[in-house]
């Protein structure tokens, strides 16, 4: 049995369907897959008759076994304490699961959309944003026609919320 290190905070985590749908197939994917090639790699190394002292090809699967368990006990807490939200915010403010669409006062770009997620469903890359990020907790409770300013390393940066909406049908990342 593998215990949780006492470093994972036991606060309640806010996610949407699809980030815990998400949470537990990485779960899934790497107490199966992940702990089967972990195995495989102590197995194969452990047949070099060295001392283990000598074989740095054990010591080396040893070590990514150790953090494969370490990630496999976070994802568990992460799950352990999330509290899957009913849906998003259909009163017209951003929260959690509602999409918002923003301009960065000041420049003639179009709007960018984000889906505000917890931290542990953020990508910005894909257009997720954390409510723990700045830009995400300056958001929260806002709505379409407010401004926001925000902190960054040159300078604060205005933002415009154009539209909050609903979440569409969200898209599940696959990548863990």
């Amino acid at each position: 049995m593998h215990t949780i290190p006492s470093t994972f905070s036991r606060t309640v985590i806010p996610i949407t369907g699809d980030g815990h749908r998400l949470l537990r197939e990485r779960l899934a994917a790497l107490t199966s897959v992940g702990r089967a090639e972990a195995s495989a790699r102590v197995r194969e190394a452990r047949e070099d008759d060295r001392d283990p002292a000598e074989n740095p090809e054990l010591m080396h699967a040893l070590q990514a076994q150790e953090q494969l368990e370490r990630r496999i006990a976070e994802l568990q807490s992460q799950l352990d304490r999330a509290r899957v939200l009913d849906g998003p915010s259909v009163n017209g403010e951003v929260a959690i699961g509602t999409r918002v669409h923003l301009r960065r006062i000041g420049t003639r770009g179009s709007p960018v959309e984000y889906r505000i997620v917890s931290s542990i469903e953020a990508d910005p890359s894909r257009g997720m944003l954390s409510i723990e990020s700045p830009v995400g907790a300056a958001l929260l409770g806002r709505r379409s026609g407010d401004r926001v300013e925000v902190a960054a390393p040159r300078g604060p940066v205005r933002f415009e919320v154009v539209a909050v909406e609903a979440d569409r049908e969200p898209e599940l990342a696959a990548a863990a």
